[in-house]
């Protein structure tokens, strides 16, 4: 089978190639032979429409003289007629009619004389001569067995073909026609031909006579000839080529495979050396004289069976060690798996413990918070009722004291509110109203709320609503929680100058903006400003007061919205904080 098998390869590549090689020899052959028969068929066939172009060219200005000497001589139409067997009808115009110079009509159906015409008026007659008379010389003009003279238009209607059977019928394709007149050898190939079935070749050449140019007539003289009858002598070639071919291919096959049994001999004494050595004869003896890479080959092939034979009694004394080895790695891993049990064990019990530790301190500080905001309650009350002088009057001192304990008080609150709202976000336990409302009146009822924080330091806040805005669907509270902390962050960081709350609509969201003139914040502290209990230092390194959760609470907020908050700024320059609400979901679904 391996014999078969090599021998079957070389002889087939050889074929291919000879095959491949044969045939583009052939092709090329063959499309050469065809360019120069096209080029020489056509020269031939083009000379020879210009000869019957000049003998059509001779006859029409003979015709043409003997006319005008008809009207000299004022002959009668009868007499014209005797005179003349070319003419089928003479009339004498009238002077409103008469014409000077000679003047050829196009072609005509005479049906008094039931025949094809050419009129030509010369003076005050009107002559029509008969085209199959005329160019009676061209029907019996005749090339091998299909080719003929054709006289043709310049819209390539025919004006003359013998046996008169196409007269004033298009002579081909018109674009057949306009690729032939683009020709420069004045030949070619037609392929959609009226009169005649399959491809013709032709040739044609212009019709010169004075006559015809004075009144701008273009007559054409085509030599027609059926295709495969031109290229009948190639066709007869390529056949005995063809068979040539197939001739010097069944010698190389015979060739091909005496060179692979020559090839192939050696090949199989190396494979009958590679089976008794897989048998375990191990002294085969492998004797090959080919004095090529064949040789080189057997030579290589004999010194790795050395070589294989040296490291298979190192295997041997190698497998026994391994065995050992691999019995002691068994009782280690063994051991070693012990031990990784035994530790995720511990990771799984340390995970339990350290979310149990978790939701304790969550429970703490949610109780915690709850727990305090009852005494702060009471506490800003009686502070309150201080203040206000309902239990008696206070000095400035107490008053300023009293003013202290609030403010920090108020803080207080402030703190364990975003404490127990963070909770609630991050537990899962934050359910939003979601209603339609109109961003631009939020905007205004927060802002008229602020605009007393911002005047008591000395800040101007105004509010420039896009109009217009659509509905959109969201929690009033939460996002009226969203906007008090930013504007609180504004007038808190912004020492001089305005603060300024606008709005705008996206292509499927609602923006709120609110820009500050503050000392902005650094490029390296952005990243923080969503973070849990973040401080950021500003401009001119400056510390405020806070939790820290504001902008945190803010965040997820939106984020619960499904839209988004970013902020911008530069330092000395101020900041603006941006959020999105969508209009609907991003998924296409209304939000709610």
């Amino acid at each position: 089978m391996y014999k078969r098998s090599i021998r079957k390869k070389v002889i087939i590549v050889i074929f291919l190639v000879s095959l491949t090689v044969m045939a583009i020899g052939v092709g090329l052959g063959y499309f050469f032979s065809f360019k120069i028969l096209h080029n020489m068929v056509g020269d031939v066939h083009r000379k020879l429409s210009q000869l019957l172009a000049n003998n059509v060219s001779e006859d029409i200005d003979a015709e043409i003289e003997r006319i005008k000497s008809y009207t000299a001589r004022q002959t009668q139409p009868d007499e014209i007629l005797k005179e003349d067997k070319n003419i089928v009808k003479a009339d004498i115009l009238t002077e409103a009619r008469k014409k000077d110079g000679v003047d050829i009509g196009g072609l005509e159906f005479d049906e008094t004389a039931n025949a094809w015409v050419i009129p030509i008026s010369s003076g005050n007659y009107r002559i029509e001569i008969a085209t199959a008379k005329f160019f009676d010389f061209l029907e019996n003009f005749r090339i091998d067995d299909t080719g003929h003279a054709v006289i043709v238009d310049a819209q390539g209607n025919v004006i003359f073909h013998p046996g008169a059977s196409w007269t004033n019928a298009p002579f081909t394709d018109k674009n057949d026609y306009e690729r032939l007149l683009r020709n420069k050898g004045q030949y070619g190939t037609i392929y959609e031909p009226k009169f005649h079935k399959g491809k013709m070749f032709v040739a044609f050449s212009e019709v010169t006579s004075p006559a015809l140019l004075e009144n701008n007539t273009v007559w054409r003289v085509f030599i027609d000839e059926d295709a495969r009858e031109v290229f009948a002598p190639l066709n007869k070639i390529i056949i005995w080529v063809i068979a040539a071919v197939l001739l010097l291919i069944i010698i190389m096959d015979v060739i091909a495979y005496l060179f692979s049994t020559i090839l192939v001999r050696p090949i199989e004494k190396l494979y009958e050396a590679a089976v008794r050595i897989m048998k375990g004869d191990w002294d085969y003896k492998i004797d090959i004289k080919t004095g090529d890479e064949i040789e080189h080959f057997a030579d290589a092939f004999k010194e790795m069976i050395a070589n294989v034979r040296g490291k298979q009694e190192e295997l041997l004394m190698s497998k026994s060690a391994l065995e050992e080895l691999s019995q002691s790695l068994e009782k280690k891993v063994q051991e070693r798996t012990k031990d990784c049990t035994n530790a995720q064990n511990e990771l799984t019990n340390y995970a339990r413990e350290l979310e149990r530790a978790l939701m304790i301190k969550s429970d703490f500080i949610s109780m915690a918070s709850h727990e305090l905001r009852t005494p702060l309650t009471a506490i800003k009350e009686g502070i309150a009722l201080v203040l206000e002088g309902q239990t008696g009057a206070i000095t400035e001192r107490q008053k300023e004291f009293l003013s202290m304990s609030k403010r920090n008080v108020d803080r207080l609150a402030r703190l364990i509110n975003d404490i127990l709202d963070i909770q609630k976000l991050e537990q899962g336990k934050m359910v939003l109203k979601m209603e339609p409302h109109d961003i631009n009146e939020v905007v205004s009822d927060v802002a008229n709320i602020m605009v007393a924080v911002a005047a008591e330091k000395g800040l101007k806040l105004s509010v420039k609503p896009e109009a217009g805005l659509p509905k959109v669907k969201f929690d009033k509270d939460k996002i009226t929680q969203v906007l008090t902390n930013l504007l609180n962050n504004a007038v808190k960081f912004t020492q001089k100058g305005e603060i300024q709350i606008t709005t705008a609509r996206g292509s499927n969201f609602v923006q709120v903006s609110v820009r500050d003139t503050g000392q902005g914040i650094k490029e390296e502290e952005m990243p923080k400003l969503f973070q849990k209990f973040s401080q950021l230092e500003g401009g001119l390194e400056r510390k405020t007061g806070g939790s820290g959760l504001g902008l945190t609470i803010s965040k997820a907020i939106i984020d619960k919205h499904r839209g988004k908050i970013w902020a911008e700024s530069r330092v000395d320059k101020g900041s603006v904080f941006h959020f999105i609400l969508p209009i609907t979901e991003r998924r296409g679904l209304e939000i709610g």
